[in-house]
């Protein structure tokens, strides 16, 4: 048995007495409780590709102009309370030369997001990725986010959506293209 199985069986036990004592439900439901959030939590954290791979097949271009590619759903967990936040991803690229089909933001976005952090992290590290993978002139990221360990905490003054954003390159230098790139957002 590996050191991963043994720890999830643990992980297991030690649920599912957690959960006998706070909950009314019967031991069988516990027991499948137990199991299915943990083989939730295990898949959900360990769905990652290698990124280089995403950003494999890269194409020489000519185009000087933003592109923006808005909406990217994505669903991540927390680093503070293992708790889920949503929402969406939107990217503006300003190309040198490389550019790639639009799908692989989105493979991008899932691949940062399958993992515990924060919004903060989240937004940053898809911007300098792609920044940095593409050679671009700038990158601007903005996410938006339902965060539910809010929502669980304090119902009474939840947020609705958090928004972080993160520049690199003419973006962050740049007000205006900022600007115009938030405007393609909306």
């Amino acid at each position: 048995m590996s050191k991963v199985q043994t720890n999830l069986i643990q992980a297991q036990e030690s649920l599912f007495f957690l959960l006998k004592e706070i909950t009314d439900k019967s031991d069988e439901e516990i027991k499948n409780l137990s199991i299915k959030f943990l083989d939730q939590v295990q898949k959900k954290l360990s769905n990652k590709s290698d990124e280089t791979l995403i950003f494999e097949s890269l194409k020489e271009v000519r185009h000087s102009q933003p592109i923006y590619i808005n909406g990217i759903s994505y669903i991540s967990l927390c680093e503070h309370h293992m708790m889920p936040f949503h929402g969406l991803a939107s990217i503006a690229v300003f190309p040198k030369k490389k550019i790639l089909g639009i799908s692989k933001f989105s493979d991008l976005v899932g691949h940062f997001s399958n993992d515990l952090t924060l919004q903060e992290k989240l937004t940053e590290k898809i911007a300098s990725f792609i920044h940095n993978t593409l050679d671009a002139d700038g990158v601007f990221v903005k996410i938006s986010a339902k965060h539910l360990c809010s929502d669980l905490l304090n119902s009474q003054n939840s947020s609705e959506e958090v928004i972080t954003t993160y520049s690199t390159g003419v973006y962050e230098l740049d007000f205006s293209l900022r600007n115009e790139a938030l405007l393609n957002f909306s």
